[in-house]
């Protein structure tokens, strides 16, 4: 299916370093393009813009940067800056791309059908995921917005989902380790309380059932 198109309206930036504050107080995001072999651009872009780019494309969708005047790039997200108290966005990079090679995209896996996973039944355990997003090679048009892990198949405690489980559209593979577990089930915790404690009587006070010493 092809991805709807996206694109974020930029300009050019005089603004570096810690003097970028006084664009954020305006409004503004400071942006980054880099890749291909092409020199950087520093730019900016209306900061309400910045996040519904953000919000639609994510990791996984090709996003044109057009600067009035210049030729439109073809950009995927690959850093985003946020403030560690507020988590404001202070600063986004975007990395140009050929449309028509493969690169590595990262795309969230979004675990299914996790009340049809037989190994879980009974209150056997419950289905744990560990893997929430791969690396996967694709031309960025063909990237898919997310991979979706089938929990059908985990029919037992030692059944598991691994990267290389997964399925993947075509012309789009995982890039990186393809044995790390995705979903499991995760058999349910004995508490120590339950374990170590010893009975109590109910009709005895517990203050009374606590070992005392010996006086004698």
């Amino acid at each position: 299916m092809e991805q709807e198109q996206v694109t974020l309206f930029a300009q050019n930036r005089t603004l570096t370093g810690k003097k970028t504050r006084a664009l954020r107080r305006q409004g503004i995001t400071p942006v980054h393009v880099y890749g291909l072999e092409d020199p950087p651009l520093s730019l900016q872009a209306e900061s309400g813009q910045v996040l519904a780019v953000l919000r639609t494309a994510g990791y996984t969708t090709p996003v044109n940067v057009r600067v009035q005047g210049e030729e439109e790039t073809v950009t995927l997200i690959r850093e985003i800056d946020r403030h560690p108290v507020t988590g404001d966005v202070r600063h986004v990079d975007f990395m140009r791309v050929d449309p028509k090679r493969r690169v590595e995209v990262r795309v969230p896996v979004i675990l299914i059908n996790q009340e049809d996973a037989e190994g879980a039944r009974g209150g056997a355990g419950f289905v744990t995921q560990g893997t929430y997003e791969v690396t996967v090679l694709a031309r960025p048009f063909d990237a898919p917005n997310e991979i979706l892990a089938d929990c059908t198949v985990l029919k037992t405690l030692e059944s598991t989902i691994t990267v290389a489980d997964l399925s993947y559209p075509a012309g789009v593979e995982p890039a990186g380790d393809t044995a790390q577990n995705v979903a499991w089930v995760q058999p349910p915790r004995v508490s120590s309380e339950e374990t170590d404690e010893a009975p109590q009587d109910p009709l005895i006070p517990e203050s009374a059932q606590t070992s005392q010493p010996n006086p004698l």
